[in-house]
């Protein structure tokens, strides 16, 4: 899965995370073995561990010898000390020594206590003579009073000691309890432990006690860091995965910032939003349920199988596999629905986004054409599919819970089922049957959580997908690998920069737009030195803006080529070129905060006194002085809050406080009243001596005073020089000028209008 490619650079959390939930999983996998131990144990026995008593009588350990052949009597008289003051003796040896002698140490125990009740003579010698011969002397039952008696006999040496053998009633023993019947054997060795003890003055009820503290201490101990493992990972996911999306909000930034006007134009901006919002959330939330659950799944599943394993031949695995089983079909089933829904969920997010980013953005001509209630069925229609889409997404992810959960409650039912039989036949423990039926559990609840996330990891893969094709997109305006710095824009040895002078040149340009079978613009020259003004105008489509946005390499020329103080744009970084550029485009754009903020953008250390001066020259002044708070005054999302003239006026403002080299209007004066636009272009003819000025207008007094006038006709020069000569040689000129002003206003004759 390609979502997973954001972990690489964070290894160590993964680790870590990996870490923490193995010992969570091992933590949680010991909880059912300590609560099988308290019920069997605990309760059952009485907090009896062993079949190996630590205290017992002289004589009930020689009840427990007459079962054993002498070799074994030896090796556990060895284990013993000898009787104290109240004859009674006492474990001494170790770990190791118990587990040699328990084995037919319980064997023998549990015949003992049998013996107390008296037990048929056929149930223990299975030889019909033997049998018969044995009736005879000691009846149809055999007490503990019996092996006594023939073990005295025995001793003396009497023909009745031929009837006495061990080895035969343990053989008989088994054959009777069959393959099972070792928890049997335990069981009644432990009773008779618990006879032995009070017999010897220990207190059951403190043994009992005891052991249940001891083990609830450590099932408390284990709960606990469980619980603290599982808090850290949880903590270390969310903040790795947290760390992961700021970053790739950062890199999505970094990139849109980068794009010029043709990778822009590959993406809306609606579906820059969704991306950079709704699928970096997206990957968050799975990255942290892959490294929880993911991580964690595996480790209780296997762990749990191993734990189920260890039960050895229950009769009860096929419950696991059937159940496995019909979890598959569900999953299976849910994914096929669900999948294609969730490639489409993308889709229809950014077609929703897209519309109601048109119609809000567009909600003026919307009203002014009448077409409210079109533009509310247009998105009507879209949100219905979308929402459409949800539901059945959710409708069917829901549905999966309740299914999943009935099915566990199936295999539940079905282990208690079996397993009671189990029991009742002595194969298993209540609290074995509670440990076998938890692990089961765990192993389904483990193969669940994994596919329920690969439900959700196709949706989140789309998300990353989309998120890394902003990523890759190389921007087609770059720095240069090697920066060529002009005559006077060098750096000193001290690290100071000589500023530029801001002489402007076109040098037989040309572009094209990519994919475009014809030119945009074509054989384009002209030169700009500061103090002076290019005046720029042209029909609708004549591509006015394409040229100006070349300057600051918006779109770089596919022949020719624009230098500054005769450096080769391309040749310079674009930090470099950009702080020598003030670009007004046509939509004035305000950000929200102040005005004196937004006229301080290029510098948010500049002085209040440049802003003010900023503000003088673009005639914004007299309107920010008349609100209350002046510069202070709020400015809402897009400058919504203020008029577009005014709106324009801040956004010239905020080119001018910079004091850049070379100033490019794009049809900036469009939204001012003539007055307006008189007034600030004297302000910039006394206050910018220094700067090289480009102006794009519609308006012929906006440009009618320039330096050098650009006529643009279909992306090609049409005419080229001042007012008054393009008046005279240039048609296409005089045309747009006598549109807008009287032949008297141009200072043309009669027989220069015809």
């Amino acid at each position: 899965m390609k979502i997973f490619r954001f972990l690489r650079h964070h290894k160590a959390n993964l680790a870590l995370a990996l870490a923490l939930l193995m010992v969570q999983a091992y933590c949680e996998l010991t909880l059912p073995s300590v609560m099988s131990e308290i019920v069997d144990t605990g309760i059952s026995r009485g907090g009896i561990e062993d079949v190996v008593p630590n205290r017992i009588t002289s004589d009930d350990l020689g009840d427990v010898e007459l079962l054993l052949t002498p070799g074994e009597v030896n090796r556990v008289e060895a284990l013993y000390s000898s009787p104290d003051a109240d004859d009674v003796r006492v474990f001494e040896g170790d770990r190791q020594d118990r587990d040699e002698i328990k084995g037919f140490l319980g064997e023998a125990e549990m015949i003992a206590f049998m013996l107390e009740r008296g037990v048929p003579v056929d149930s223990v010698v299975e030889d019909a003579r033997e049998a018969a011969a044995l009736k005879a002397t000691v009846g149809d039952t055999m007490t503990i009073d019996t092996v006594r008696a023939l073990a005295g006999a025995q001793a003396d040496g009497s023909p009745d000691s031929m009837l006495f053998d061990p080895s035969a009633i343990r053989a008989g023993l088994h054959r009777a309890l069959g393959a099972d019947g070792g928890a049997v054997v335990t069981s009644q060795a432990i009773e008779f432990v618990k006879f032995a003890y009070e017999r010897a003055g220990v207190d059951l009820a403190r043994v009992q006690t005891d052991f249940l503290v001891r083990e609830g201490a450590r099932m408390l101990t284990y709960a606990v860091i469980a619980a603290l493992c599982a808090i850290a990972a949880a903590y270390n996911a969310s903040r790795t995965a947290a760390r992961i999306a700021r970053d790739l909000r950062h890199d999505v930034y970094e990139r849109v910032l980068s794009f010029s006007p043709a990778e822009m134009g590959r993406f809306s901006e609606a579906s820059l939003i969704t991306r950079a919002t709704n699928d970096i959330q997206q990957v968050q939330m799975v990255l942290v349920m892959c490294m929880r659950m993911v991580l964690f799944a595996p480790c209780m599943g296997v762990g749990a199988v191993v734990k189920v394993i260890g039960f050895g031949s229950t009769g009860l695995q096929w419950i696991i596999l059937v159940g496995l089983a019909a979890i598959m079909v569900v999953i299976g089933v849910l994914m096929g629905l669900t999948m294609p829904r969730f490639r489409r969920m993308q889709e229809l997010v950014d077609r929703n986004n897209l519309i109601a980013r048109e119609i809000i953005t567009g909600v003026m001509p919307i009203r002014a054409f009448g077409r409210s209630d079109s533009e509310r069925k247009r998105y009507d229609e879209a949100n219905r599919e979308l929402t459409g889409t949800y539901i059945f997404t959710n409708r069917a992810m829901s549905f999966m819970m309740p299914v999943l959960m009935m099915l566990m409650n199936i295999i539940s039912v079905a282990i208690v089922w079996f397993g009671g039989h189990a029991v009742d036949a002595g194969g298993m423990q209540v609290g074995d049957l509670m440990a076998y039926m938890n692990y089961t559990m765990q192993v389904i609840m483990s193969f669940m959580i994994i596919t329920m996330v690969a439900v959700m990891l196709p949706r989140a893969d789309i998300a990353s997908e989309r998120i890394m094709e902003v990523l890759s997109t190389e921007s087609s305006i770059v720095d240069p690998a090697h920066t060529l710095e002009g005559p006077q824009g060098h750096i000193t040895a001290d690290g100071e920069r000589v500023d530029w002078s801001g002489v402007l040149s076109f040098d037989d340009v040309s572009f094209t737009y990519p994919d475009a079978e014809a030119p945009t613009l074509e054989h384009v020259s002209f030169t700009v030195k500061p103090g002076q003004t290019l005046g720029i105008i042209g029909s609708t489509g004549s591509s006015k803006t394409t040229l100006v946005q070349m300057i600051p390499r918006l779109y770089d020329a596919t022949a020719g080529s624009i230098t500054v103080d005769g450096v080769d744009v391309r040749r310079m970084s674009l930090q470099e070129l950009r702080s020598l550029i003030g670009y007004v485009p046509q939509k004035g754009m305000l950000f929200s905060g102040d005005i004196e903020g937004n006229i301080a953008y290029g510098d948010p250390d500049m002085a209040h006194a440049d802003v003010e001066r900023a503000a003088r020259i673009a005639q914004a002044s007299e309107f920010i002085d008349a609100k209350p708070d002046g510069y202070g005054s709020a400015i809402a999302q897009g400058g919504s809050n203020v008029s577009g003239g005014q709106r324009q006026r801040l956004s010239i403002a905020r080119a001018l406080a910079i004091e850049p080299k070379i100033l490019v209007f794009d049809d900036s004066f469009s939204a001012l009243d003539y007055k307006t636009d008189a007034a600030l272009r004297a302000g910039l003819s006394h206050e910018l001596h220094d700067a090289s000025v480009v102006i794009v207008a519609q308006r012929i007094a906006t440009i009618m005073h320039a330096d050098q006038i650009l006529v643009l006709d279909d992306g090609r020069v049409v005419g080229q020089g001042t007012h008054e000569e393009l008046l005279r040689a240039c048609e296409s000129y005089r045309e747009i000028a006598m549109s807008q002003l009287s032949s008297e206003e141009l200072g043309l004759d009669e027989g220069e209008v015809r």
